[in-house]
């Protein structure tokens, strides 16, 4: 089997694995990681579906004087905008609400960014939805970064990668932080 059968097998796996989480629970914990408090932009994400919630995450962003970017699909790449809790600057793209406004270029002054993910292994090699959106932002922001993943989704088996997966800093559950070795990457 190959890797791109490998990954459509887990991806599915994990999606059936998410609908076990029925309990709400938060992800506040990442508001207390180091990079987050000592970070001045954040870029981050509207979540939808059955994902970790990053409503109140970005919400206590804002009221902490963060400055925080959301991703706009354009084509093949995610492009960026500032936002400022203003629910009339988001319009909704198939159930995914996106920014409306300027695009934010300057990815090296971004100081960390939050990512969703299906999956997470022990070296931080992250399962997204397949269609390679974050990888190619990872390309461009390699500040920290850090994955919201339900506690069942913490992969202890190595998850199947290529030239193209970009891993992340951490991985955040609801309970714990899980922190990757730089030379694991």
């Amino acid at each position: 089997m190959n890797t791109n059968d490998e990954k459509a097998n887990l991806r599915e796996h994990y999606r059936q694995v998410r609908l076990e989480n029925k309990e709400k629970v938060t992800f506040d914990k990442t508001l207390e990681i180091p990079e987050i408090l000592n970070s001045t932009i954040i870029a981050t994400y509207f979540s939808y579906g059955n994902e970790p919630d990053t409503t109140e995450i970005n919400r206590k962003l804002l009221s902490q004087g963060k400055k925080i970017l959301l991703p706009r699909i354009d084509g093949t790449d995610l492009v960026w905008c500032f936002w400022n809790g203003d629910l009339s600057t988001v319009e909704s793209k198939n159930g995914i609400f996106e920014p409306i406004g300027e695009i934010f270029s300057d990815f090296d002054t971004i100081d960390c960014i939050i990512v969703p993910a299906l999956a997470i292994d022990h070296s931080g090699t992250r399962l997204g939805k397949g269609k390679g959106f974050y990888d190619r932002a990872l390309v461009s922001i390699t500040s920290f970064s850090v994955g919201l993943i339900y506690s069942n989704e913490f992969s202890i088996l190595t998850l199947p990668s290529n030239s193209l997966d970009i891993k992340v800093s951490a991985a955040q559950t609801p309970e714990k932080l899980f922190r990757f070795r730089k030379e694991d990457f």
